[in-house]
């Protein structure tokens, strides 16, 4: 009987463990509600008191709807087909995922406080996202701010 009752919680363990998600399947579900152009499901993945840092503006913003208001929301209203996919594989650990990307839409929303342009924009980054608990409580974009003034001219 004490066989059996260990065993029924090692499966038990066993299962619960291999159904809580990875840092990189985290990070990809949040990914995927920035391509579904969803700002708060997007935001949703953020920690309340989660750090975003875009290294083209230069100043983070701390907070879940500070990241949706401020970060994630302008860049979906601005380029609403936004694709943003990850090139080749991440670097992970348990708390730390880092990955290259490339972002592409065309510019056909306000961005920035800035008319649309109808313009084609593909560009390349690095983010470096921490995690705990599964939710982000920092990502760090860096990414070729340059290309993308020249795109959207």
């Amino acid at each position: 009987m004490n066989k059996n009752l260990c065993f029924v919680i090692m499966a038990v363990c066993t299962s619960a463990a291999s159904a809580a998600e990875s840092p990189v399947q985290i990070v990809k579900s949040y990914m995927a509600a920035w391509n579904h152009h969803n700002a708060q499901q997007a935001a949703d993945y953020f920690s309340p008191e989660g750090v975003y840092y875009d290294a083209s503006v230069g100043t983070p913003v701390t907070g879940k709807s500070a990241a949706e208001q401020q970060v994630i929301a302008p860049f979906i209203q601005g380029v609403p087909d936004l694709q943003w996919k990850m090139v080749g594989e991440p670097v992970w650990n348990k708390t730390t995922v880092s990955f290259e990307w490339v972002f592409s839409g065309h510019n056909t929303g306000n961005w920035a406080g800035s008319p649309p342009t109808g313009k084609a924009i593909q560009f390349s980054g690095v983010s470096f996202i921490k995690l705990k608990q599964g939710k982000i409580t920092y990502q760090g974009d860096y990414y070729d701010s340059a290309t993308l003034s020249r795109e959207l001219k």
